[in-house]
């Protein structure tokens, strides 16, 4: 077992020291770092970093017990992809569950109406961002009275699918992100533990 004194002990023979940092881009979304570091065994590295808000996704069943995805056109990957509803945090918002509700409301015209379950943290790609993403659970959505409109240069269509389709989706590279991935595999384990236990685990 993994013990907090093992990262401890760890941490002292792994730590890399910051010596310098330089922003080479302030950007709306994130910003692009240039660290020099000194490694543990005393010589010198460049670490380019990527600094960024965060973000929210959530996994979101209707009453027939479909998720809502949305496709949308990815300009990095130069194709369409489906996803969970999700969103960065803007500037300054520390409370990322307002902010997966007004992606829910944005995104897809609806809104939590129990407390979400907050499924897990996790950091998209810690080699170089420090983007931190909050995936949620919203077993329970309706139709919001006013929905916020998209951003300006968002264009999305919203699509429900159950497990079986999700996975199919993932299993052609329809769904080829990781948040959404990871959501699909925490929904297929839980309906297992349904399944076995009666209970959601």
């Amino acid at each position: 077992m993994l013990t907090d004194n093992h990262f401890a002990v760890h941490e002292k023979r792994l730590k890399e020291t910051q010596i310098s940092d330089q922003t080479l881009y302030d950007g709306s979304i994130l910003s692009l770092h240039l660290e020099e570091v000194r490694l543990p065994n005393g010589a010198k590295a460049k670490r380019e970093i990527i600094h960024h808000h965060g973000a929210v996704a959530i996994l979101a069943l209707n009453e027939a017990g479909q998720a809502a995805f949305v496709t949308q056109w990815r300009e990095p990957i130069k194709r369409l992809s489906l996803e969970i509803p999700a969103g960065k945090l803007d500037l300054g918002e520390y409370d990322p569950v307002t902010a997966a509700q007004r992606e829910l409301n944005e995104e897809i015209g609806y809104g939590p109406t129990v407390p979400m379950k907050e499924i897990t943290q996790f950091y998209s790609s810690l080699g170089y961002s420090t983007e931190l993403l909050h995936l949620y659970y919203a077993p329970h959505i309706q139709p919001v009275a006013h929905k916020r409109p998209l951003d300006d240069d968002e264009f999305l269509t919203v699509e429900w699918l159950s497990l079986a389709d999700a996975q199919a989706a993932m299993a052609d590279r329809r769904i080829v992100d990781a948040k959404t991935i990871t959501a699909i595999y925490w929904w297929a384990l839980q309906r297992t533990n349904v399944q076995e236990n009666g209970h959601v685990g």
